[in-house]
């Protein structure tokens, strides 16, 4: 059973929210324009969630008109997934993880398409799949040194030249066709 912070980010919306702040800090407008689709009263209740639950705080507030508008951040001490949150979820709410993250994929990838028009093709995308013969113990170390290289990435200050970036990435076991190779040979 998923335990309460598990349940807390692995939500759909509240997962999105979370990625969009782990690069930088955004107003709740901000994390709308991200979101179109998401219905700003359960964007903002998802955003109030976050923050009760110290994920996010708010870096500044500013009254715009009638409303105050907030920014927020990621809390710092707050790492926003761990393996153990993953491992606490039901398979159904891992899929859905697994899927939130696919469909922001794709949708990230839409918007910069589109953006970009014929000079997509000058951004390098890097798309990569492969299947890989992995004991547990080697599928263990390549997830944590996937993550230490990202970590490395995330921890550099921002520099007037870097431009945001997303990478998606999850190392799962693949159900594939019966071994009838068992060692590789044919």
């Amino acid at each position: 059973m998923a335990t309460e912070r598990a349940r807390l980010l692995l939500h759909p919306v509240r997962m999105r929210i979370v990625i969009a702040l782990s690069a930088q800090q955004l107003t709740t407008r901000h994390i709308h324009e991200l979101m179109p689709e998401v219905p700003q009263a359960s964007l903002y209740r998802a955003i109030a969630q976050l923050a009760s639950a110290g994920i996010v705080e708010v870096v500044s507030e500013e009254r715009r008109g009638g409303a105050m508008e907030r920014t927020y951040r990621l809390a710092a001490e707050n790492v926003p997934l761990t393996a153990e949150d993953v491992e606490s979820s039901s398979p159904e709410e891992a899929l859905a993880a697994v899927q939130t993250l696919a469909d922001l994929m794709v949708s990230s990838s839409s918007r910069y398409l589109a953006q970009a028009g014929d000079d997509w093709s000058q951004a390098s995308l890097t798309v990569r799949h492969a299947a890989l013969w992995l004991t547990d113990e080697e599928r263990a170390d390549l997830g944590e040194e996937l993550l230490a290289l990202i970590d490395r990435y995330h921890a550099k200050p921002r520099g007037p030249q870097s431009h945001l970036h997303s990478i998606q990435a999850a190392v799962m076991p693949e159900v594939g066709p019966p071994d009838v190779c068992p060692n590789g040979e044919d």
